[in-house]
């Protein structure tokens, strides 16, 4: 589902002359596991995740941001941006994958759930099964 709609994006943005990312290296993928090992749990990782990363290394489209690999992208990184959304006690469980003007898209690293939140109360708006189940419903409420 996840690559049906970002091939729907990808013509999208063809049409005002953008492209898609370029899938994440390897290396970015390996760092983003280090990290979440040394910061949130060890040998957490999320497959789904990489996937989406080998496909396309994050997303910008209307106003959503899934985070992509960089570990140096002050703006759309996951590391970054983790370290920034993490930093507070009520949000410290949460591991945070993108977000929107309204909503995070994270899981729950406790519950090993995922949910979109709302912005700014921390409210929980969807509770999904999967990374990709999560992903699909960001990219749909932009479409």
């Amino acid at each position: 589902m996840v690559s049906r709609l970002l091939a729907e994006i990808e013509k999208i943005k063809s049409q005002d002359g953008e492209t898609m990312k370029f899938p994440a290296s390897n290396k970015d993928i390996q760092s983003l596991k280090e990290w979440i090992s040394r910061n949130v749990r060890e040998n957490l990782w999320i497959n789904e995740y990489g996937s989406f990363l080998e496909k396309v290394n994050g997303l910008e489209f209307n106003g959503l941001v899934i985070y992509n690999g960089k570990s140096s992208d002050e703006n759309k990184g996951f590391i970054k941006s983790n370290e920034i959304w993490r930093d507070s006690e009520w949000d410290n469980d949460y591991l945070f994958f993108g977000d929107s003007s309204i909503s995070w898209y994270c899981m729950d690293s406790e519950k090993c759930v995922f949910l979109e939140l709302d912005k700014p109360s921390g409210d929980i708006i969807e509770e999904y099964n999967n990374f990709e189940e999560m992903v699909t419903g960001a990219i749909k409420s932009v479409l």
